[in-house]
């Protein structure tokens, strides 16, 4: 018995970092409406600034300019979808819960901002982050 959860906990300690390290990593901050307005921020979700003063403003401009998040909770992460468009789940059943990979709250770095567009209008703002492999839990969804 003692020898299986070793060998859990080392096979999860290597598969962290492995994680991590693989394709890139974002999250969301929230979404823009058609006029370039948040709609809505996303709660726990804090952008920071260069010199890690908060981001105030809603303009694209601002927005693309953050170098670090704050997070007040777990974000899930996410393959990053760019300019990709968006996988839709229509008409699909509603799955069983499962246990998905989330970034732990705390401040964490920006790699970059980009924009998926919405089918209904607007975009979302996604984040790719720098993914310590320390920082990654599993939350269920």
């Amino acid at each position: 018995m003692k020898t299986r959860h070793l060998l859990l906990v080392a096979a999860a300690a290597v598969a962290a970092p492995a994680f991590a390290q693989s394709d890139a990593q974002c999250i969301l901050a929230g979404r823009l409406d058609d006029q370039g307005r948040w709609a809505p921020r996303f709660a726990g979700v804090q952008l920071l600034g260069a010199h890690g003063q908060a981001v105030n403003g809603a303009s694209k401009q601002l927005v693309s300019a953050v170098s670090q998040v704050r997070l007040a909770q777990p974000a899930l992460l996410s393959r990053c979808n760019g300019d990709q468009p968006l996988a839709s789940a229509d008409g699909e059943p509603r799955g069983q819960k499962t246990q998905v990979s989330a970034l732990a709250r705390g401040v964490v770095d920006v790699e970059g901002v980009s924009y998926p567009k919405l089918r209904t209008g607007g975009e979302l703002v996604e984040l790719r982050v720098r993914v310590p492999a320390e920082r990654v839990v599993m939350i269920s969804r």
